[in-house]
């Protein structure tokens, strides 16, 4: 049986949902951990539940199938992908090599509006995670932060790739906040990067996305480590 939950969601329409907002619902559930690895995903009781016919919903499966969230296995149907330990490594390295370039390009072309857009994106950040109730917020003004340097870059299909990986990755990655004390690490490692976005120092925003992302998938792999070895 599916959580109830997600059939609420999609900006609130219940019925006569289309195949996007059936994707948006899963994806939300999926990203915050509603709907575990290996969950069975009956397209039979997704339908009934968002209140549409089958198409709609093979077709936001098919989605979230390029995603990189749902599979379809022989026998069973769709299901919540999962990832192992080496999975979230390796997407991790790739991912802080994309981000690493895609900040290296940004300072070395930003302009001041640019900066502005990125300023204005760290204040949110700062005032909107000091006030989030939950993790999923608080990646939501994480995400848009980074996204903000990298827009300046003008890399489309680079940053296509970037989101790729933050979709794949995110409910894995998150659990680095569960650490006592490292939202006020995260905290300092984006100070950093703003200030040498100020600077227009490109080598040292790149540096240091690259460290951000290694260090933050590093303590979520020991975290998940931790949580499947306790009974």
């Amino acid at each position: 049986m599916l959580p109830s939950s997600i059939f609420d969601a999609g900006n609130g329409q219940k019925r006569g949902i289309a195949s996007v907002m059936i994707s948006t619902a899963l994806r939300t559930a999926i990203v915050s951990g509603v709907l575990p690895a290996d969950q069975p995903l009956p397209q039979s009781e997704l339908a009934a539940g968002f209140g549409t016919s089958i198409i709609p919903v093979r077709e936001a499966l098919k989605q979230l199938e390029a995603e990189g969230l749902v599979a379809f296995m022989p026998n069973r149907g769709a299901m919540v992908t999962g990832m192992t330990e080496d999975d979230i490594i390796e997407y991790s390295e790739i991912r802080a090599s994309l981000e690493e370039m895609a900040a290296r390009h940004a300072v070395s072309r930003m302009s001041r509006v640019d900066l502005a857009r990125i300023e204005d994106a760290y204040d949110a950040f700062v005032q909107g995670a000091a006030q989030a109730t939950g993790r999923h917020r608080s990646g939501e003004l994480n995400r848009a932060f980074h996204n903000a340097i990298y827009a300046a870059a003008q890399r489309p299909r680079l940053l296509e790739m970037i989101d790729d990986l933050h979709i794949r990755l995110n409910r894995y990655i998150r659990s680095h906040l569960e650490i006592a004390g490292r939202k006020e690490a995260t905290d300092i490692e984006h100070a950093a990067i703003m200030q040498a976005c100020r600077r227009h120092d490109a080598e040292e925003v790149a540096r240091l996305t690259k460290q951000h992302i290694l260090e933050a998938a590093d303590i979520s792999v020991k975290v998940i480590r931790a949580r499947m070895a306790t009974p």
